[in-house]
């Protein structure tokens, strides 16, 4: 029977009214490989980060092996009417520039001297306007259900989480992001052995013997004293890889690991990844490696404009897809 280890409800995450994700939801079990493609900007590594707080989503619910870690059902943001509010700040900039512009015509005919009694009652009159409209600006909080939101947040549990208990999240959650983010003073070991040490409470012998065996797994226990500027990107990338594994994460995220690369190191990186899949590893990956997607994970999530937009297994979301724009991104991929 399938173990479900993170469960994600109704996720949002808006940036002012930018909306990046819109009401994922997703149940990840024990050994998924889970392959999430789309184009540049659809809100997929948002979506990561999301998940271990390195962004604190808008709303919504985050599970992790039955406890919550976060939950946040409304914001303010869902009780603002934008349909009505942008038609009106439309109207409002439109006012805004024919008061203006009316204005502008009456005085530049003052400047080229064909003044008279009726001009100067013109002017003043298109001043008056002007200062008018500008007096009362269209603002979001006038469409702004406060009645609704107070009953929402009334009946929401408030988020409230500690520094400790997200880096007990983190640790559980890990992440390998596209950039390496190694420590670049530090030594390969060192920076294996830094988050053990800190977070997990290990004591630097017991971290050690951990980092060189994890270091061991992706075939760097060569380079452990070297310096991050003394590596190649893909040997980077295969560290930061076996700094995750010394917190012996239950998921491991990977924002888009090889999109950094020279394409000749992508498969160093690639074939470390097919081993963890192989060896029961629960991963969530970020990728523009179709093949990978294809042939390594056992779930593929197609998402756009912050939202999922097909999922299902390879299969299915390569040889059926069901969406024109699913189909579109494929042709191009």
């Amino acid at each position: 029977m399938s173990e479900t280890i993170l469960e994600i409800k109704n996720l949002a995450k808006f940036f002012g009214k930018t909306k990046v994700l819109r009401d994922i939801s997703l149940n990840v079990e024990k050994g998924d490989v889970i392959a999430i493609i789309g184009p540049s900007g659809s809100g997929k590594s948002t979506f990561l980060r999301c998940l271990n707080l390195l962004e604190e989503p808008t709303r919504g619910e985050l599970i992790f092996k039955g406890e919550t870690y976060f939950h946040i059902i409304k914001c303010k943001n869902d009780f603002v009417d934008y349909e009505a509010y942008h038609k009106a700040l439309d109207a409002y900039e439109e006012e805004l520039v024919r008061t203006e512009d009316n204005l502008a015509i009456y005085q530049n005919l003052k400047i080229e001297g064909k003044v008279d009694d009726s001009l100067n009652k013109k002017i003043a009159k298109a001043k008056k306007e002007f200062k008018e409209v500008r007096k009362h600006p269209v603002q979001k909080i006038d469409f702004f259900d406060s009645k609704s939101y107070e009953e929402a947040i009334k009946n929401t549990p408030k988020f409230s989480i500690s520094n400790k208990e997200i880096n007990k999240i983190r640790s559980k959650i890990n992440m390998v992001f596209q950039s390496f983010n190694l420590f670049e003073n530090k030594r390969v070991i060192d920076n294996c052995c830094l988050a053990p040490v800190k977070v997990l409470k290990m004591s630097n012998a017991e971290a050690k013997e951990i980092a060189i065996k994890e270091l061991t797994a992706v075939n760097m226990q060569d380079r452990m004293n070297y310096y991050p500027r003394e590596l190649s990107g893909g040997q980077k990338q295969r560290v930061a890889i076996a700094r995750a594994l010394c917190m012996n994460p239950e998921v491991i995220l990977f924002d888009e690991p090889t999109s950094a690369l020279d394409p000749e190191m992508v498969d160093e990186v690639l074939n470390v990844m097919k081993k963890l899949a192989s060896e029961g590893r629960t991963m969530i990956v970020v990728t523009h490696e179709m093949n990978f997607a294809k042939n390594v994970a056992n779930k593929v999530i197609f998402m756009d404009k912050g939202y999922v937009v097909e999922s299902g297994n390879p299969k299915d979301i390569f040889e059926n897809p069901k969406t024109d724009r699913l189909k579109q991104f494929l042709k191009m991929n």
